[in-house]
């Protein structure tokens, strides 16, 4: 266990913030507290990621609940919010916004926090959804989230158009999972990971529907992994969109802009 892991459980157990477990370091912890701690550490050694422990993971810094039963989120999914909201802002005329593949509703609460749009959040998993939703609650942002279990766009109606679809949809290739950390592989959803033999079997789906519910003057972005940009841009493109790759700080593809008009 990292020495960075101590202060979250610690500040998780005691249900005192972590700027004050410092100084209340002379305190007694009780039998019961003591237990706890034990436990939580045990099964941070073990592998369990840190964030369902403490069962909170900080997203464009704000506190989102998570567990289980949805993905971590990550940084690298900030580049997504942050183009997202780059292109809201130049666009007052951009109105309706999808969040597919919400999981615990990071994305999407946060455009509609930072944009004051109001979001459709989907996912396949209701257990996700719950989890999404009480972030919506939590934030205070359930007035502007609406929610919908669906396999991708299966569950809205055909030829409902939105102006911003952002999607970060299960994109780890097959032979990629062994490579994967312990902590990813087993402990967090498979279902919202793999995307078939190269990662983009969903995506391929995906991008066939855009044609019924991206508006003309609209925009999609979506999260890829490392070296599919070229796939997904030509996927795009075979659907009369056109496609921009962006990278992240390290580098590496992590985001397609698509839309019918000029980028």
């Amino acid at each position: 266990m990292k020495g960075a892991d101590v202060l979250p459980i610690l500040s998780f157990a005691l249900s005192i913030k972590k700027e004050k477990i410092l100084v209340s370091l002379d305190n007694e912890i009780g039998d019961e507290a003591a237990r706890t701690i034990t436990t939580l550490v045990r099964e941070r050694e073990a592998g369990k990621p840190l964030a369902y422990i403490t069962r909170e993971k900080e997203f464009f810094s704000h506190s989102f609940f998570v567990d289980g039963r949805v993905l971590i989120p990550r940084p690298e999914t900030e580049l997504l919010v942050e183009e997202a909201l780059a292109i809201l802002e130049k666009r007052n005329d951009l109105r309706s916004v999808m969040d597919m593949g919400t999981g615990s509703g990071v994305v999407g609460n946060t455009i509609a926090r930072l944009s004051l749009r109001s979001v459709l959040c989907v996912d396949i998993s209701p257990g996700a959804l719950d989890v999404a939703q009480k972030n919506g609650r939590d934030s205070g942002m359930a007035e502007r989230l609406t929610f919908l279990c669906s396999d991708l766009m299966s569950g809205i109606k055909k030829g409902r158009k939105f102006d911003m679809i952002v999607a970060n949809l299960p994109y780890v290739a097959e032979h990629e999972w062994d490579g994967l950390m312990r902590d990813v592989k087993e402990y967090e959803p498979a279902s919202a990971l793999l995307g078939g033999p190269d990662g983009l079997d969903i995506y391929r789906r995906f991008v066939r529907l855009l044609p019924d519910h991206l508006s003309e003057h609209g925009f999609v972005l979506i999260e890829i992994g490392d070296g599919q940009g070229k796939k997904v841009a030509e996927l795009f493109e075979s659907s009369g969109l056109n496609a921009a790759l962006k990278k992240d700080l390290a580098g590496k593809e992590r985001m397609v802009r698509g839309s019918w008009t000029d980028l």
